[in-house]
This record gives structure tokens, sequence and C-alpha cells, in this order.
């Protein structure tokens, strides 16, 4: 905003300048007796032309513009005349007609008042950018707030109902999940609140998350994790997987005789992120989309598209016994 002050302060300071210089020293008189050129200036009319532009500046156009244009335009043409009226006839005491008053004398009014208007208008209407711009990104910010406060409280109790069921059963893994748990939380309340966080640091976060479902499920799930990575000199938008992983796991299928496959697939390559979840599901066991899960996709998309605009594409398909989400973002 200061800076914007400057420039036009600076934009005022050189149009007088340039004024003063056409209409004292470059606009012919009429005399026989050589001026200096402080007798060349019309402190008079200056002083007129100086109210009117500023009378203009910051009472006119600030009550009348942005309103009521027609009446602006009434008002300034009214005070124009006046003022020109004024200054020829009492002011200078001029004998001339009042077409030639007005032909010769109006423009002086007339100048400033047209160009600083024009500045004016130019300036409101950078301001008003400036202000949209900033209501756009507050939005913005809210609303992934929003989204994330909805994502962390859900992947918090997933995981500390897991340590609950652990120790009822009397697991021996029960201080190893906790410890991993600690490791979760510590992401979750540190690096969730940023926009963007190292690449490497999500991914570490995706290993300890699987880590822990795999004693969860042991005997339930197959996971696999295939990552290839050719640079972590990335960032990426925190807990943007783990909202797939989790459906992945809450929607698997569960098999008497065998292990329900869940195969994650992380591929990072000249900037673009390729990431594929795939688990089997039993759709024959009535196992399809809840409520949930329609909503964390759509928090999922609304978040990509808040982040990455442009930048990324999300494809959820399923088969005869699968669920296969494809995500892909331009880093």
């Amino acid at each position: 905003m200061k800076y914007n002050n400057t420039i036009r302060i600076t934009i005022h300071i050189l149009f007088w300048l340039f004024y003063m210089t056409v209409v004292f020293f470059f606009m012919p008189y009429y005399s026989d007796v050589e001026l200096t050129w402080y007798q060349k200036i019309d402190f008079k009319l200056l002083i007129i032309v100086l109210t009117t532009t500023y009378l203009n500046e910051f009472v006119l156009l600030p009550k009348f513009f942005k309103k009521k244009l027609w009446l602006y335009l009434v008002v300034i043409s009214l005070l124009l005349l006046f003022v020109t009226l004024f200054f020829c006839y009492y002011i200078s005491s001029c004998s001339c007609s009042l077409s030639i008053c007005l032909s010769q004398q109006m423009w002086k009014f007339l100048l400033p008042v047209f160009f600083l208007s024009l500045v004016w208008v130019l300036f409101m209407l950078v301001k008003k950018q400036k202000e949209l711009e900033e209501s756009t990104k507050e939005r913005l910010e809210i609303e992934l707030k929003f989204l994330k406060s909805q994502i962390n409280p859900h992947v918090l109790f997933n995981n500390i109902n897991t340590v609950y069921a652990q120790a009822v059963k009397g697991s021996d893994n029960v201080a190893e999940m906790i410890l991993m748990l600690s490791e979760n939380l510590k992401y979750i309340l540190y690096q969730s609140e940023e926009k963007l966080v190292p690449l490497e640091k999500d991914i570490d976060f995706i290993d300890n998350y699987l880590a822990f479902q795999t004693l969860r499920t042991e005997g339930i799930n197959k996971i696999t994790f295939t990552k290839e990575v050719d640079t972590y000199n990335h960032q990426i938008a925190p807990l943007m997987l783990i909202g797939l992983i989790e459906n992945a796991f809450k929607h698997s299928s569960y098999k008497e005789d065998a292990l329900s496959e869940i195969a994650i697939s992380l591929k990072i390559s000249e900037g673009k992120l390729n990431f594929i979840c795939t688990n089997e599901v039993d759709f024959d066991s009535g196992k399809r989309e809840t409520e949930g899960f329609k909503i964390g996709l759509k928090n999922l998309r609304k978040r990509l598209e808040l982040i990455y605009p442009a930048r990324y594409s999300l494809e959820v398909n399923k088969s005869e016994d699968k669920f296969i989400a494809h995500l892909k973002i331009e880093l």
C-alpha cells in the first residue's frame, strides 16, 4: 500500500511540473515587458486549479463516482464551467465573450481534473483487485484448514482404535505400535498445518503408517509398497496421499483362506508424481462405496483443486474385485 502511495504521489508531482511548464512557460504571452520565470506564474490560476482538482480527487470521486456516475459527471461539468467563468470574469477581469472564455481557459481546469481522475480510477481498480486477491486467498486458506480438520481426526482416531484393539488382544506389538503412533501424531500436529512439506517427510510418514498397518492387519492383508523416486528435492501438500491409502484398508475385502492384497505404487519422475493404490473388494458381500468414502474423495478433489489447479488428475475405478485409485500431480 505504501508503495502504491509513493507511485501515486510521484505521478502527481510529475504531472504538476508538466502542467506548469506548459501553461506558464510554453504558452505565448502578449506583453512588451520581459517577465522573469517567477512573474510568469499566475498564482491565482494555480490556486483555483489545485483547489478544483483536489476537491474532485478527495470529495467528488469517492462520493459519487462508484455509486452515481451520472451525477458525478453532472457535478464535475458544472464545477468546471463555474470555475472557468469565475476565473475569466472575476479574477482575470476578461472582457471576452463566453465562447472565447471557454475555449481559451476551460482546458486549463479540465486537463488536471481529467488526467488525475484517470489516475484515481486506475489506482482504485488496482486496490480492488488486491482486495479481491486477499479475500480469495483468505477464503482458500480457511477452506484448506477446514478440509485438513476433516482429515486429521480421522487418521488419529483410526490409529488409536488400532492400538486399543491390539492391547485388548494382549498383542506383543503394542509398545512398537505406540511408538509408531507417536511419530504419526508428531507429523500430523506439526506438519499438516503447512501448505507444503518436504516430499521425503510425507513419504516417511506413509512408510511409518504402512508399518503400523502391517502390524495391525497381520494375517489379514498383504501390503506391498513400491517407491521409485528420482529426487526428493520436491514439496507436496501434507496428508494428500494418506486418504487414498486409508480407504484401501477400510474397504479391503476379508478372505478366510487367503490374504487380501493392498498394492501401493509411488513414482516421482521429472517433477511429476504418479500414485496408484489398489485394494481387493468383495462386492458380493455388499461392501461398496459408503457415504464417508464419497465424502473423502470429494474433499480430496476439492483440496487438490485448491492447491494444484490444472496440475493434477484423479481417477477412481473399480473392476470386478478391485478398487483402483490413480493420482497424478505436477509438483
